[in-house]
């Protein structure tokens, strides 16, 4: 088949959509499929993402106002669409409910293509609104009806938790949702620098770690204020935090006020070919986020996929990827405390952490990318054939 991906998030940010992106487009290549990436043109040195049989198409852009490193395009690209029709594409999806998505529309009607479209990210979370707009529930609902613009048009939504789908229908959505994982290749990880890694970074005690955005949405505040009562019962431990946002600077700030600076690393951005390759996921002890807008988080995927136990909050999709006593723990939000004694209940029993690694690795073969692919390739060959 060949498959036409609009996606506003690609390289060179670095983030759980692009991350999972890479997963679709490469597992669907190796599969045989052909596939097109439209994305925003950055006007910067990057490193293009290169494949076999897959195209990067590039759209003129200017910088978003509202989000640091995001793009915003003109809806129509006529170049673009010349070369989506001469390549007689089968299938379209957009991955994301800004400029390029809106492109993937009209070119899907131009082209009379059938349309999906993945729901990534709950934008109508008042910690997205955070982000320069008002926290308003008239707001929130004035969000979600953005978002059923675009995956209303669709001819089919995907999301990969049952949680977002029951929430989708809740908000608005009419089209038919199909669940899919965003998937992991657990064959991608190479753990070989781990102790390299542990040395340059003098990590004697137990590691926690989190990967993700320095940004309101992970609720990053409330994640590095419970680690104070996990310090005082483990000195040796170390929080690494792998990731840059636009409140990278006040986490810093917060850190030093906390006088946990020798405490908690703050590695800033890794490339995702560097990071699962740094050997990190090998040292660590426990993964820990203490976000309340996660949908199927990718860097959850990817420590379950080393066998590393989890915490997180009761909230969004986060339940369905940690099981509270199989792989990891659960805890009730705006309840700080609780927070930390799941961490130091995990760190201090062995027993504990080895259940969970257990269970982490038998959960996570429901989202290998291999049988994830399968689901795709069905859901596009249906769609293709239905719009014959």
């Amino acid at each position: 088949m060949r498959i036409a991906i609009f996606t506003d998030c690609f390289v060179p940010q670095i983030n759980g959509v692009v991350t999972s992106l890479f997963n679709l487009v490469k597992g669907l290549s190796d599969s045989g499929h052909h596939v097109f990436i439209v994305a925003p043109k950055y006007y910067r040195r990057y490193k293009e993402f290169a494949y076999p049989k897959v195209r990067v198409l590039r759209i003129p852009s200017v910088p978003a106002f509202f989000y640091p490193d995001y793009r915003l395009t003109f809806p129509v690209d006529l170049k673009i669409l010349a070369i989506l029709r001469k390549s007689d594409i089968d299938i379209i999806n957009f991955e994301t409910p800004l400029t390029v998505g809106l492109t993937g529309i009209i070119m899907a009607r131009m082209l009379n293509k059938p349309l999906i479209g993945r729901f990534h990210t709950f934008i109508a979370d008042p910690q997205y609104l955070k982000h320069g707009f008002p926290m308003s529930k008239e707001f929130q609902r004035i969000a979600w009806d953005y978002c059923n613009f675009f995956y209303n048009k669709c001819d089919l939504v995907t999301s990969p938790s049952e949680f977002t789908r029951r929430e989708l229908i809740k908000h608005g959505c009419k089209r038919l949702i199909e669940v899919i994982s965003n998937g992991i290749d657990i064959a991608n990880f190479d753990n070989s620098e781990a102790q390299n890694f542990r040395e340059r970074h003098d990590l004697t005690g137990p590691v926690m770690l989190f990967v993700g955005r320095i940004a309101h949405e992970k609720n990053i505040e409330y994640l590095i204020n419970a680690m104070v009562a996990v310090f005082a019962s483990f000195p040796l431990a170390r929080l690494v935090m792998i990731g840059s946002g636009p409140q990278f600077k006040e986490t810093q700030e917060l850190v030093q006020k906390l006088k946990l600076s020798k405490k908690i690393l703050m590695l800033g951005e890794l490339e995702h070919s560097v990071l699962i390759g740094s050997g990190i996921f090998d040292i660590a002890d426990l993964f820990v986020t203490a976000s309340e807008t996660e949908n199927q988080p990718m860097t959850i995927l990817e420590a379950q996929a080393n066998g590393i136990p989890c915490v997180g909050l009761s909230e969004k999709g986060i339940p369905d990827l940690i099981k509270d006593g199989v792989n990891g723990l659960v805890v009730p939000n705006h309840d700080n405390e609780a927070f930390s004694r799941a961490i130091i209940k995990i760190l201090a029993s062995d027993d504990l952490q080895n259940l969970f690694r257990v269970g982490a690795l038998r959960e996570i073969k429901k989202h290998e990318l291999s049988e994830v692919i399968v689901a795709w390739e069905k859901t596009y060959s249906k769609l293709a054939a239905a719009s014959q």
